[in-house]
């Protein structure tokens, strides 16, 4: 059965979130992300339900806790009203825990609903990666952009996310995921995904999703015991990567410096501001108002004044060092609550890849990547 069959509250906001995903950031209104509206839409039917979460579910709570009380000690450091900015996110990190929640009770009720979901999942990369070879194509150029507070990008595959790292990352959940079924089917029609998805990956020319890729590709390895054939297969592959055209464009070189030396100095920048407030942080992302305060003055439309480039040190710095306790408690008991299925290889070579992609940008936070995860997660918990 469809998800599109028999649409009513217990699955449209799943449809819509898949059939919205692929586009990104260029549906935008405004501030207004119809990405959050449709997953916030959800959460309120979740909460007015009273849906059941999974008892799993109760740890990521006690981070969310963590993270409110955070928020609530940064009023009385900052007393500014755009503390309000960090209770915005801090409602949109809310919305995707109840939507796990809803996910979970969909998947759970359905009887293909949790292949029904991987199958979607993969065919929203793969239309993400069609969609950036359209730009690639059409606007190689996104400079126009910058104005609006977008990197400047040159000759990359950035997709709708108008980011070659975003996109880079979710490109490489579909690769993972076309991997799995190729190596359980050996079909042609996996190979072509999967050859599809390479390509489209390497012209984002990012780094951080080569890396990535790597990790998850290391994890399959190890569940399916071919751990000499995928290293086999990447010493192959990384000398093809110098292949790759550059056009003399620096911002795509593979060895290029630049972006190493700002991700260090946004590190350490990152450091300072926790070093301010290191037991309850800053508050959930209150990073840009702590920049002003701190650092010096930044505009709260510039991307770089509203986060950190690695997802581990903007949890420690938002919420210090007794949310990131709770963070990392959290996600041991989860676990340890996963049940074994088809499912999990999924998960935990994704799980792997993100948390190698999060050392180099704010990917666990990324609206896309947190729904993408959830919905990765609730097909391995149990009740």
């Amino acid at each position: 059965m469809g998800i599109t069959k028999g649409l009513n509250c217990q699955n449209v906001f799943i449809f819509l979130f898949l059939a919205v995903f692929p586009f990104g950031q260029v549906i935008r209104i405004g501030n207004l992300q119809p990405l959050d509206l449709i997953v916030g839409l959800a959460a309120l039917y979740t909460v007015v339900k009273k849906l059941a979460p999974p008892k799993a579910y109760r740890y990521l709570g006690a981070f969310l806790l963590f993270a409110l009380s955070s928020w609530i000690v940064s009023v009385f450091i900052f007393r500014q009203a755009e503390v309000l900015y960090g209770l915005l996110y801090l409602t949109r990190l809310t919305a995707y825990y109840f939507f796990g929640i809803y996910v979970w009770n969909f998947a759970k009720k359905w009887k293909d609903g949790k292949n029904l979901l991987t199958d979607s999942l993969l065919a929203v990369s793969v239309v993400s990666a069609i969609l950036g070879w359209i730009q690639f194509f059409t606007v190689p150029d996104i400079k126009p952009f910058f104005s609006a507070g977008w990197d400047m990008h040159l000759f990359r595959l950035v997709g709708t996310f108008l980011d070659p790292t975003f996109l880079g990352l979710v490109i490489v959940f579909g690769l993972l995921a076309s991997l799995v079924r190729l190596l359980e089917t050996k079909s042609k029609k996996n190979l072509a995904t999967f050859l599809f998805l390479l390509v489209s990956l390497a012209f984002t020319y990012s780094r951080a999703s080569y890396l990535a890729l790597l990790a998850g590709l290391i994890v399959i390895a190890l569940h399916k015991n071919i751990l000499k054939k995928i290293m086999i297969f990447v010493v192959i592959l990384t000398p093809l990567l110098l292949l790759l055209p550059t056009s003399r464009n620096h911002s795509i070189e593979l060895f290029r410096t630049f972006s190493a030396v700002a991700k260090i100095e946004n590190y350490k920048t990152t450091l300072q501001i926790f070093s301010e407030s290191p037991i309850f942080g800053v508050g959930y992302n209150n990073m840009c108002i702590a920049y002003q305060k701190y650092i010096g003055v930044q505009p709260f439309t510039s991307h770089a004044c509203s986060g950190s480039d690695s997802s581990l040190l903007f949890i420690l710095t938002t919420t210090g060092i007794a949310g990131f306790m709770a963070f990392v408690s959290s996600i041991g008991k989860i676990i340890k609550s996963l049940q074994k299925s088809s499912y999990l290889i999924l998960l935990t070579s994704a799980s792997a890849a993100l948390l190698v992609h999060s050392l180099f940008s704010n990917s666990m936070f990324y609206p896309w990547i947190m729904g993408y995860m959830v919905i990765l997660l609730t097909l391995n918990l149990r009740e």
